[in-house]
């Protein structure tokens, strides 16, 4: 039996398996990131009609527009460095960056003349087609997603939507034992099995958070992220990082309302029933737990500086403003763009289930208006923090 229609994948998966179960995170990690056969990694569109998902960045120009001046702000608190180096993880095709820096190029000289982009793209035909949308650019530089910014660190390093694609261990609670979710080959399917927890860091993991799972629930824990933030936080020696991702706190995340957990499998925009069917096809996400991000990160000194939504992000950032300067004679294309943005603004798709959160090292960064949220129209920051 062929377990996915990439042979280079479906046989690297039947190795993985030949001696029996693997845990879901190696079979998600084969699944997005096999060089061939990945789903990241293919050739055909992801994005978009043809793809299987929409991003912010794809839908409108509007998201980068407005993390444009957010930067700038950023670098004057740095006492205007000469050079503010960025680094996008995950930057798909390239969109978010194009708009930010044409948005930059058009209004902010300086912080053009200083911003240095990195993209920390693992897909080769990701970084294909960003190489052809920017061309030649002096300031673009491009780096693999495993590689870090270097020690001594100083500028921004921007994650959208790509902590919620990195592998993840599924545990289930049986009884009062914490299981983890392994993949088994069975004749011609593949299907979950429970074994013991494949990393000591699981145990505990929910107590620690301050949760706990209910008899039955299943439940994802991203120690990827939770390794990346924390390894980002250790490099950088003054900065910020900014994060745009579907997620929850802890205790919205793994509360009993989500027996099934966060994970979900997309083809062709629609919900999957089954995440191990059509491996390298499939588009496999979960959500972020932003508790265990910010807990990565304060053992390094870094800071949260602010948590929002992204309608609120956006509200905050001047978006009607921004709206009324941008008025130009093309009627049309204001329409377009104006709708466009409804898209990535809509509190009850996007705009809320899309969360943003900025982290600062040895760098003031309270009182941003993107970050002006009234209590009671928020997730509690002291939720967050557990």
């Amino acid at each position: 039996m062929k377990i996915a229609s990439h042979p280079e994948l479906s046989q690297t998966l039947a190795d993985a398996l030949e001696n029996g179960p693997i845990p879901f995170r190696r079979f998600m990690e084969l699944a997005l990131y096999h060089p061939q056969g990945g789903y990241y990694c293919r050739e055909s569109p992801r994005i978009g009609a043809g793809g299987d998902f929409y991003t912010s960045p794809h839908q409108s120009p509007w998201l980068g527009r407005m993390i444009a001046p957010l930067l700038e702000k950023i670098r004057r608190r740095m006492d205007e460095p000469p050079s503010l180096p960025v680094w996008e993880y995950g930057p798909g095709e390239g969109w978010l960056a194009f708009d930010i820096l044409e948005s930059i190029r058009s209004s902010q000289a300086s912080l053009h003349q200083a911003i240095a982009y990195t993209f920390a793209e693992q897909s080769a035909q990701a970084g294909k087609r960003i190489r052809e949308k920017f061309g030649d650019s002096d300031n673009i530089r491009f780096a693999d997603a495993a590689e870090y910014p270097p020690a001594g660190f100083k500028g921004v390093v921007l994650a959208h939507e790509f902590l919620d694609a990195l592998p993840v261990h599924a545990l289930i609670r049986k009884g009062p034992h914490l299981k983890e979710r392994y993949v088994a080959r069975r004749g011609e399917r593949l299907e979950f099995c429970e074994g013991a927890l494949s990393d000591e860091r699981l145990n505990g993991w929910f107590s620690d958070l301050g949760v706990r799972l209910s008899t039955d629930q299943t439940a994802e824990v991203n120690l990827c992220a939770f390794d990346w933030v924390s390894e980002v936080a250790r490099r950088m020696e003054r900065g910020a990082v900014l994060i745009f991702d579907y997620g929850f706190s802890a205790r919205a995340l793994y509360g009993p309302t989500r027996m099934d957990g966060a994970l979900r499998g997309y083809r062709n925009h629609t919900l999957v029933s089954d995440v191990l069917s059509r491996p390298g096809e499939t588009d496999l996400t979960t959500h972020v737990d932003f508790t265990s991000i910010l807990r990565a990160a304060a053992p390094h000194g870094m800071e949260l500086a602010g948590f929002t939504d992204q309608t609120r992000f956006l509200l905050g950032a001047g978006i009607s403003r921004a709206l009324e300067n941008a008025k130009g004679g093309d009627d049309e294309k204001t329409r377009r763009e104006r709708q466009s943005l409804m898209g990535i603004m809509d509190p009850t798709g996007l705009g809320g289930a899309i969360k943003v959160m900025l982290l600062s090292k040895n760098l003031k960064l309270s009182g941003f208006e993107e970050f002006s949220m009234k209590p009671d129209d928020r997730e509690s920051l002291d939720t967050l923090a557990g």
